[in-house]
């Protein structure tokens, strides 16, 4: 009889966390027991996650053990209109206290704001692993990267086997220099970054752009193993979808993500089209920049906006089935090739037709073209955007809009953990 291998995932992000950071890792974990391995989960206790969904308890595997631990963090006691804004989506422009916070938070926390978690959870881990020779790997996802550090921490003083999983890039994510890194603290960021690369047994990333970022910093292959989903069966012809032509997009709109050419191709044809007009609706669900909703009300869209707080994970799922058209746009910063959010795959799982907003020659748009899950659009690409939207307009009117992605069963999450399996 095999005996089953144990491995300890060290993640910041799990249930009752909400948002896009726990998704990889729940929806992998499913697939680790039947495969024969067993998994243990460590995990913050108190964490100040930004997003909290209790339901998403209820879809972590009986068999998965879960460990927490207390966590400090000093930024949450930081008063949080002030502490808000990188690579998230603002309520209003950054002033000199929040300019201040932001310093602090990229050159004082280094490699992010979790760093007080890395020593006790060193010593936390030790003591356990010591208490449970049978566990022989560890897999770190990140960010926050300070989970990598307490990976390091063990592989050093165990010589177990590590897996460093990085959901983002750490100094090549868009908003680092954003965080106004000193010539001092972007040194040891990299320093850092460059050490655990180099440390790990396998390095694994979403993209292959992000995987050839990583590749030039630590001259090692690195592993690309894409986010993904338990895609559902159900008929979608018995979906009885929105009334209204609904453009929706879920989940937060930092500026950054601003889809200004979809406005301004939403604002030409309201003005030309008189139906249009009268059955267009934008559904905008979670937090939204306030120059996001400045440029759409700049291009004579107010009364077409529905602003929409977070809600559950779950209530998202029903609404994407029944939207016309989900909106998938990403942030226009410098490593745009490599983003492909996880929102992607869930919006697959819906079966509706996506309109994405992104750069040309991006993986993101090689993504849409292996799938043929909508259309993709260039950021300057005003007249294809403007095209697509009227087409999918014509089909509505005919109740024949609906949309059949191929090529999807390559990211089902149970198909991505056995990829993710054999570098174990």
């Amino acid at each position: 009889m095999k005996i089953p291998k144990n491995i300890l995932l060290i993640t910041f992000y799990w249930p009752p966390a909400g948002g896009a950071g726990v998704y990889r890792w729940l929806r992998f974990s499913k697939y680790f027991k039947k495969n024969g391995y067993n998994l243990t989960v460590y995990c913050p206790e108190n964490a100040n996650w930004p997003i909290i969904d209790n339901e998403l308890t209820e879809q972590i595997p009986k068999e998965i053990k879960v460990i927490r631990r207390k966590i400090f963090e000093p930024h949450k006691y930081l008063n949080k209109k002030n502490s808000k804004g990188i690579g998230f989506s603002q309520s209003k422009k950054a002033g000199v206290i929040q300019t201040l916070i932001i310093w602090i938070r990229g050159n004082l926390f280094i490699p992010d704001a979790r760093m007080f978690w890395i020593k006790p959870s060193t010593k936390f881990l030790s003591k356990y692993l010591k208490n449970h020779p049978e566990i022989n790997t560890i897999i770190s996802t990140g960010p926050p990267h300070s989970t990598h550090l307490i990976a390091r921490n063990l592989k050093r003083k165990f010589g177990l086997k590590w897996l460093a999983d990085f959901r983002d890039p750490w100094t090549q994510i868009d908003f680092y220099e954003d965080l106004l890194p000193s010539k001092y603290a972007n040194t040891k960021q990299k320093k850092l970054e460059k050490m655990c690369l180099i440390e790990a047994d396998e390095v694994i990333t979403v993209s292959e752009s992000c995987g050839l970022g990583l590749e030039k910093i630590s001259s090692r292959k690195i592993h690309v193993i894409t986010n993904g989903y338990d895609f559902p069966t159900f008929d979608s012809s018995e979906i009885k979808l929105d009334k209204d032509f609904t453009i929706v997009h879920f989940g937060s709109m930092p500026f950054a993500r601003n889809p200004k050419v979809l406005w301004d191709a939403l604002s030409e044809l309201i003005k030309k089209e008189d139906t249009f007009a009268s059955k267009l609706k934008i559904n905008l669900i979670g937090t939204t920049d306030y120059q996001v909703i400045d440029s759409i009300k700049k291009a004579g869209l107010k009364p077409y906006l529905n602003l929409i707080s977070t809600i559950k994970h779950s209530e998202s799922l029903k609404m994407q089935r029944k939207s016309q058209l989900l909106l998938l746009s990403v942030n226009n910063t410098g490593n745009i090739k490599g983003i492909i959010t996880g929102k992607f795959f869930e919006y697959l799982g819906a079966k509706r037709p996506i309109i994405g907003i992104g750069k040309e020659g991006s993986d993101l748009e090689k993504i849409f073209k292996t799938t043929q899950a909508g259309h993709f659009s260039d950021f300057q690409d005003k007249e294809s955007t403007k095209k697509f939207i009227l087409n999918s307009f014509h089909l509505y009117q005919q109740n024949k809009l609906f949309n059949t992605a191929i090529n999807i069963e390559q990211f089902h999450s149970e198909s991505l953990a056995k990829d993710f399996i054999k570098l174990i």
